[in-house]
């Protein structure tokens, strides 16, 4: 696959190998603040904003994590033998309906849709760690799949206004850009899902195919070959990924670009980034070491310990330099 697609030499495929792992690793800080942008606003939204078909079917409090999924669940499995485990015996202990019920006089569900569950696997996870559960605990513990899943058309109803959208829009993405509406956000978050998943599972994260002009969805018989087309591909999905976080939260953005995590990313996905570990020779940027160059020298000699180093102008921090596991330091 990388001689194919990226088109490097047989000799330098692991190198590369290596050099999507610390992609991957640039990504993740973004890829981070983008789930948390969305869980945090989501969850406000709920508590603060109108859901006004939501009375007497689900909790808007700060409960709505445990209850929002309860009821999408008895959506449905509407009747009560699908939904509940019936007893079989007299000795059950059951209700007067005949649903068995659980040591603390709860109904037993048999049938969950896949929100309940993932709430449940993050109370259990909690329980675990000897923790007290609480919605907030429960909250930070669900996966960015869950995150999305909510984004979903399941959680949208236009009569009844019962469920999160359209009634959340405004409130969750208040500076989305004009005309994008949450069938634009749903996409969106649905390519970043996939670019998620695809580095979680430790795959190429540079490897694309082009999109069919019919489906607009990919089209796996027409792959992106070349480290550029590539690299350019990957750039623009993390900066999607940084403009959709200021859809919900420009003030969370400007934090993000304001601490340079995004710089990393930048100078990895390149040419240039993918040479640094395959052949740093190619760079063409350099600085020679000469008789009398002590700056650099002393940079090296830093660099050689895996230490930090800083650039310093007129008394003012410039740069923070440290060693980077594209190439050994010979």
């Amino acid at each position: 696959m990388y001689e194919k697609h990226l088109k490097v030499e047989p000799g330098q495929i692991m190198a590369a190998y290596y050099w999507n792992k610390a992609l991957a690793g640039a990504m993740l800080p973004a890829l981070q603040c983008l789930e948390v942008t969305l869980r945090n606003a989501i969850d406000k939204a709920v508590q603060s904003g109108p859901v006004p078909g939501a009375t007497g079917l689900w909790l808007t409090d700060h409960n709505w994590i445990f209850s929002l999924p309860r009821y999408m669940g008895k959506k449905a499995y509407p009747k009560l033998r699908r939904r509940y485990k019936m007893a079989k015996k007299p000795a059950d202990r059951q209700d007067a309906q005949g649903v068995m019920l659980d040591q603390y006089g709860h109904r037993i569900i048999a049938c969950k849709v896949r929100e309940e569950t993932l709430v449940d696997q993050a109370r259990d996870l909690i329980v675990a760690e000897g923790k007290t559960i609480t919605p907030a605990r429960v909250i930070s513990g669900l996966s960015f799949g869950f995150w999305t899943t909510l984004l979903s058309t399941k959680y949208e109803d236009v009569n009844s206004k019962s469920l999160l959208w359209p009634n959340l829009e405004a409130i969750v993405f208040p500076h989305a850009p004009p005309g994008c509406g949450m069938p634009d956000i749903r996409e969106a978050f649905h390519r970043v899902r996939a670019l998620r998943n695809r580095l979680s599972h430790h795959e190429a994260l540079w490897k694309f195919h082009y999109d069919d002009p019919a489906t607009g969805l990919p089209d796996y018989g027409n792959p992106v070959y070349g480290a550029q087309a590539s690299c350019s591909l990957l750039r623009k999905h993390y900066d999607d990924i940084i403009e959709m976080i200021g859809w919900m939260s420009p003030d969370r953005k400007a934090n993000f670009l304001s601490h340079s995590a995004n710089l990393r990313f930048y100078a990895l996905c390149s040419v240039d980034g993918l040479n640094s570990y395959i052949a740093p020779e190619k760079i063409k940027a350099q600085i020679k070491v000469s008789r009398g160059g002590k700056g650099i020298s002393r940079l090296i000699r830093v660099l050689e310990k895996n230490e930090f180093i800083r650039i310093v102008k007129e008394g003012q921090t410039v740069l923070t330099i440290g060693t980077d596991n594209s190439t050994q330091i010979q």
